[in-house]
């Protein structure tokens, strides 16, 4: 089973047991912008303790959940590791904490057709924008912030509600990311 078979399956598994989910991370950002090769997916899940324990008996074959939980230090989120048997492709699962973009982000979440025929939950392009630039500050992560201009040249300036992005990259300081990035994908709204 590859990266995206496994991310599809597991999304399913999700839906199929009305556990609540968005794919986040590098998956959300190739939606809405240029896609790039991975070797992980991450999905932000708000399970409750009756949930997690259920969690092992809904994952479809090929999936095996890590009994040792990690630590996203950016967000200070709690994660969990999803192994795909045969392949070195991973699903971290983060938990939705408490922090505040977390909580907004994961209550705009929107259902889309991620490929012809499959339906998932994704954050909005303003929230991958939004959380690509804090990681990219973060964790010094080159590839977040070009996430970022790529989903700015691809989503262009009409349809991103730069209000909201703004709001947040203020909160996260950021704002001096946000116009660097605005910057560099400024090129690819000449013709809008």
């Amino acid at each position: 089973m590859n990266g995206t078979d496994a991310l599809i399956a597991l999304a399913r598994a999700f839906d199929d047991a009305g556990l609540p989910y968005m794919i986040v991370g590098s998956y959300s950002s190739n939606f809405y912008g240029v896609p790039r090769s991975t070797k992980d997916a991450d999905l932000l899940v708000n399970l409750d303790q009756a949930d997690w324990k259920k969690l092992s008996s809904i994952l479809p074959a090929g999936l095996e959940l890590e009994q040792q939980s990690g630590f996203e230090m950016i967000t200070s989120t709690r994660k969990e590791l999803i192994r795909v048997k045969g392949s070195v492709f991973e699903i971290e699962l983060f938990h939705l904490s408490k922090d505040a973009h977390d909580s907004v982000r994961f209550s705009r979440r929107h259902k889309v057709a991620i490929i012809p025929g499959v339906e998932a939950y994704l954050p909005t392009a303003e929230d991958v924008v939004i959380q690509k630039l804090r990681w990219s500050r973060g964790a010094k992560r080159p590839k977040d912030f070009a996430d970022v201009v790529a989903v700015m040249q691809v989503q262009g300036p009409a349809r991103l509600d730069w209000l909201y992005i703004e709001e947040w990259c203020e909160k996260h300081g950021t704002l001096d990311l946000l116009a660097e990035a605005k910057a560099e994908a400024a090129y690819a709204w000449e013709d809008e």
